[in-house]
């Protein structure tokens, strides 16, 4: 009997397994319920806050703290709404220090993290965009790759690499990496 005919199955069997395993990942980054309801709390060198427009700027050492959540950047950006309320962060490293993010998920003993050269946190969406060496990892699974899309909602992430016009990675460097670690079995 020959198989040969056959090798497309095994090919695509393949990438289903990959994708069902990439939706099992246990990053959830669905923050303790109590973060929302508490103050905001930023340290910086400088501050540049402009009310009417909605735009606080933070430059030098920023941190911001909000119940267990921690941003760690050289600049960072909020944007407000009409309302006042906080729509959308920006956080912005450096190439030797990259802005950090960290926060525990509901229910979960060990903290989310996340770090990149550029956090564009968006509060209203439940997205955190990672640009530029974004690497996450919770629990001991690490994602890599020069974008990450975390949507903290639907617990879902998208990472992609820098691609050169024929669609090629740049470099084996800037490759999407995942390292999932095995489940231990608590009998």
């Amino acid at each position: 009997m020959k198989f040969n005919n056959f090798s497309w199955m095994g090919k695509t069997l393949s990438h289903v397994l990959l994708f069902f395993i990439l939706l099992s990942l246990p990053f959830a980054v669905s923050a303790l319920s109590s973060d929302r309801d508490q103050p905001i709390n930023l340290e910086a060198d400088t501050a540049d806050i402009d009310d009417l427009k909605g735009i606080s700027i933070y430059t030098g050492n920023v941190i911001l703290t909000q119940g267990s959540m921690v941003i760690k950047s050289s600049k960072l950006t909020l944007y407000n709404d009409k309302n006042n309320e906080l729509e959308k962060a920006i956080a912005v490293g450096t190439e030797k220090k990259l802005a950090t993010f960290k926060q525990r998920p509901e229910g979960k003993d060990k903290d989310f993290r996340a770090r990149a050269r550029t956090m564009i946190y968006f509060l209203d969406k439940d997205k955190i965009h990672l640009l530029k060496n974004a690497y996450v990892w919770q629990a001991g699974d690490t994602f890599s790759g020069d974008k990450i899309i975390y949507d903290t909602k639907n617990e879902t992430v998208v990472a992609s690499s820098i691609k050169n016009k024929s669609g090629q990675p740049v470099s084996n460097g800037n490759r999407v990496r995942v390292t999932i670690q095995p489940k231990s079995n608590n009998k």
